[in-house]
């Protein structure tokens, strides 16, 4: 009898400590939906579905944005296909589409925030599917320097993906400042956002 009291307490206190550990787990922030893709779920969906309700906070369509725990926020505005290219611009093979990832940071903290401690990469989302980076001048602007508080900067990342794996595309923001990497915020999963190309 006194064994199986021991067991029953035993599997009582891990269960509590399971509870508390997946509570504790490291989160980078939360998703504040645009009207427009919240407007967009199927009609058959109910309030209760776990496609609304339990959607995870790092999954984001085009139009979301993902708010950090410290105030910076990132929204991704478009995913749209290059159409205009300078002289010394890097245009495409044969048989991929260009595109651009446009996106707005908003610093919500009390102090600059350094830009390049932002990593980001695009990624097919249909079939897959690797992208090439592009160099193009015409109508972007790269992430770098730091963002005053308080303020916003639009930037811009262009790519190519091979015709053959769709126009859905996966981009991400990882941070990689030495804060989030303290208190292990980094290890919480990135925000991800998927849309097609336009």
């Amino acid at each position: 009898m006194h064994t199986r009291a021991v067991a029953l307490v035993s599997a009582a206190v891990l269960a509590v400590m399971l509870t508390a550990c997946s509570s504790d787990e490291p989160k980078q922030g939360t998703a504040e939906r645009a009207a427009e893709n919240a407007s967009s779920a199927p009609a058959s969906s109910t309030p209760d579905s776990p496609d609304q309700d339990e959607q995870p906070d790092t999954e984001l369509a085009v139009g979301d944005t993902f708010a950090y725990t410290d105030g910076l926020k990132v929204k991704v505005d478009s995913i749209t296909t290059i159409t205009k290219w300078g002289e010394y611009d890097t245009k495409p093979e044969v048989g991929q589409t260009p595109f651009r990832v446009t996106w707005t940071v908003t610093n919500g903290t009390k102090k600059p925030y350094d830009l390049d401690q932002f990593g980001y990469q695009a990624q097919g989302a249909t079939t897959g599917g690797e992208t090439e980076s592009l160099y193009v001048e015409v109508g972007s602007k790269q992430m770098t320097g730091r963002l005053a508080a308080g303020r916003s900067g639009t930037f811009t990342s262009e790519y190519s993906l091979a015709k053959t794996d769709g126009k859905d595309v996966l981009f991400t923001m990882t941070r990689m400042d030495e804060q989030w990497l303290e208190d292990g915020s980094f290890l919480a999963e990135d925000p991800n956002w998927t849309g097609t190309i336009k």
